[in-house]
């Protein structure tokens, strides 16, 4: 990814950090989780299904629900090889770099009919 401060292709997603769950736009103070790269991945999926499953339960309870169209996992832990200060206002999607969308789309669409929620994922 390109650096914000230095514009080389040089950002990379941190080994560990912090992911906030957001979905079309929306986030809970509790949909925080914990990610490294050097652990099992495994855990990180359940982690992630517990988070999305919370998100599902207090949505659930909305009287004019929207589709579920969109999904983030956003992050500010991200290192520059030039070492460049990274703003700390930037979030980045890690969608893809971390977990795989099918895997994140699967993992919802099992949800929704537990949680009778409607989804329709933007491409």
């Amino acid at each position: 990814m390109y650096c914000p401060k230095c514009f080389n292709n040089t950002l990379h997603l941190a080994p560990r950090g912090v992911l906030q769950v957001v979905i079309n736009g929306k986030q809970m103070d509790a949909g925080r989780l914990l990610y490294n790269m050097d652990g099992k991945e495994g855990e990180m999926l359940r982690d992630l299904r517990v988070k999305i499953e919370d998100f599902f339960k207090w949505y659930s309870n909305f009287k004019n629900k929207e589709p579920i169209q969109l999904v983030e996992l956003m992050t500010s832990d991200m290192k520059c090889d030039n070492k460049c200060a990274i703003p700390g206002g930037l979030r980045l999607d890690v969608v893809d770099l971390l977990i795989d969308s099918t895997t994140i789309k699967n993992i919802m669409l099992e949800l929704s009919t537990k949680y009778k929620m409607t989804i329709t994922f933007k491409e």
